[in-house]
C-alpha cells in the first residue's frame, strides 16, 4: 500500500500552510576461534567486517522495482522530536533526469522495521509551473532539518528541495511527517541570477545549538554557472539560512571562486564546539589532491572563512583519510561535551576505496574524529559491496544509524537503500590510523 500526497503549491501572498494541506577485517589464534566466529555470523545473520570489526544487520528500506518505482536514490534521514525516524529519498523511473518524486518511510522502532511508502511531493503537482508539454519532471534533493527550538512549533520539520535542479522550494510538517504543508518557492531568496543548476544537500540540514546564532537553520547546497538546471558548468557550494524558524530563507556563505583546483559540489555541515561550522564537500573532478574539500565558517554560515592553504580561497583539500571516490558523503555530530556527553565525536560516512571491493563506489565505512575534525580515524566498515550516497542519524545515547545506497557484493551497482545501526563501541574498535 502506498500513500500519495499532491504537495500543492502555496498561493501568492500566503504563508505555507494557509492553503489545503497534503497528506501524505584474521586475528592470530587457534582454529576454533575462527569456527566460533563463523558460527556466530550464521546464527545472527549479520556481517562481521574488516577494519575494526563491526557486527551489523542491515534493513532494506527502499528496494528498486517496488512501490511502482524503478530506482530509489539520494537518501537522507532525520530523527523526529518523539524519536521516530524519517527516511527520505528520490523515487525515480530512470536516471537523474527522469520522472522523480520525493518519498519517505517512517520507523517507530529505531530502524528495525519501516512503514509503507509515503509520497511527500509528486512531480505531477508541479506540472503547472513548467512549460506546456514538459516531460520527466524531477523533484529531488530532499534536505530535511528538525527545528527543536521553535517556541511555537517545537519539532517542526522543514524540507527544502528542488524542482528540475533549478528552482528551490520548502515544505514543513507539524505532525512529524505524517502530513505536509503546501510548498512555497524560495528561489529568488537563495539563488543568484547567474546560477543554473541548483541542488540542496542532499543530506540533512542542521540547527545551530549554541552561541549568538542559536536556533539558526543551516542547509548546505551547491550550484553551477550556466543554463537553468544544466548538469555542467563551473561549480560552487553555498548555505541557505533561516533565523526565523523557517518562515523566511536567505543565501548565506557562497563559494563563488571558480578558478582554483577544488570544485565544491555536494556539501555536508556540522557545528563545532567553538561555534564554527565545518563544511565538507565533494570535489567534482578538480585538480586538487584527493576528492574532498573542507571549509569553515566563523559566523554561523553567513560566509566561508578564507583558507590558509596557498592556492585555495574557501575550500581546501581534506585530510587524506577522507578520500572516498567522487561521491556525496555525510557528517554527523554524534556527541558533544557541551551537550552533556562524555566526549566529543563527529562522524563521516562514505565509500572506502581501500576496502575489500577495491576502487569505486563500494564498501561503506564510518570515519570519526574526537578532536573536532582536526584529525580523523577509520571506524567500522558497515557494508561490503556497492555503496554510494548516505546520511546518518543519532539514535539513543551511543547509538547511531546510517541510511545508504547499497548492493550485494556480487553486483556491480546499488539496488536498494538500506539502514544499519552501529554503536560508539563499534566506532572506537575501528582502525587506529589518524590523519
Amino acid at each position: 500500500m502506498t500513500g500519495k500526497a499532491s504537495c500543492p503549491l502555496a498561493l501568492p501572498g500566503t504563508l505555507p500552510g494557509e492553503n489545503q494541506r497534503c497528506r501524505w577485517r584474521l586475528p592470530r589464534g587457534v582454529t576454533n576461534r575462527i569456527a566460533c566466529a563463523f558460527t556466530l555470523i550464521l546464527l545472527l545473520g549479520a556481517e562481521v567486517l574488516a577494519g575494526g570489526p563491526v557486527q551489523t544487520t542491515s534493513v532494506a528500506v527502499f528496494e528498486n522495482g517496488s512501490d511502482g518505482y524503478k530506482i530509489f536514490r539520494i537518501p537522507s534521514i532525520i530523527r523526529t522530536a518523539s524519536g521516530d525516524l524519517l527516511a527520505f529519498c528520490e523515487a525515480r523511473q530512470g536516471g537523474d533526469a527522469s520522472e522523480i518524486d520525493l518519498v519517505a518511510k517512517r520507523s517507530s522502532d529505531g530502524g528495525s522495521s519501516w512503514q509503507t511508502l509515503q509520497v511527500v511531493c509528486s512531480h505531477e503537482s508541479f506540472r503547472q509551473l513548467l512549460p506546456s508539454g514538459a516531460v520527466d519532471i524531477t523533484v529531488g534533493n530532499a534536505t530535511p532539518v528538525v527545528d527543536l527550538l521553535d517556541p511555537v512549533f517545537p519539532g517542526r520539520i522543514w524540507l527544502p528541495f528542488t524542482l528540475e535542479n533549478d528552482r528551490v522550494f520548502v515544505i514543513f510538517s507539524d505532525d512529524e511527517g505524517r502530513s505536509w504543508s503546501d510548498s512555497r518557492e524560495i528561489t529568488a531568496e537563495v539563488k543568484r541570477e547567474q546560477w543554473g543548476w541548483y541542488a540542496t544537500g542532499p543530506v540533512q540540514g542542521i540547527q545551530l545549538l549554541r552561541g549568538k546564532y542559536r536556533g539558526r537553520l543551516v542547509v548546505p547546497a551547491d550550484h553551477r554557472i550556466g543554463m537553468d538546471g544544466a548538469d555542467r558548468g563551473d561549480e560552487g557550494a553555498q548555505a541557505m539560512l533561516s533565523d526565523d524558524h523557517g518562515m523566511t530563507w536567505r543565501l548565506g556563505a557562497v563559494d563563488d571562486n571558480y578558478s582554483d583546483d577544488l570544485h565544491a559540489n555536494e556539501t555536508t555541515v556540522v557545528e563545532l564546539n567553538d561555534g564554527r561550522l565545518y563544511f565538507n564537500t565533494r570535489d567534482q573532478n578538480g585538480a586538487a589532491p584527493g576528492t574532498r574539500g573542507i571549509a569553515y565558517s566563523h559566523d554561523g554560515g553567513e560566509s566561508f572563512a578564507r583558507s590558509s592553504v596557498d592556492g585555495y580561497q574557501w575550500f581546501e583539500p581534506a585530510p587524506s583519510l577522507l578520500d572516498p571516490p567522487v561521491v556525496q558523503c555525510a557528517l554527523l555530530r554524534a556527541a558533544s561535551v557541551l551537550d552533556g556527553d562524555g566526549d566529543n565525536l563527529i562522524l563521516f560516512s562514505g565509500p572506502d576505496e581501500s576496502g575489500p571491493s577495491g576502487p569505486g563506489r563500494s564498501d561503506l565505512r564510518i570515519r570519526f574524529s574526537t578532536d573536532e575534525t582536526q584529525t580523523w580515524q577509520d571506524g567500522p566498515l558497515i557494508h561490503v559491496g556497492p555503496a554510494a550516497y548516505s546520511g546518518m542519524v543519532r539514535l539513543a545515547a551511543g547509538e547511531y544509524g546510517v541510511l545508504f545506497e547499497a548492493g550485494d557484493q556480487q553486483q556491480s551497482r546499488c539496488d536498494r537503500i538500506s539502514f544499519t545501526r552501529f554503536t560508539r563501541e563499534d566506532i572506537l574498535r575501528g582502525d587506529s590510523d589518524s590523519h
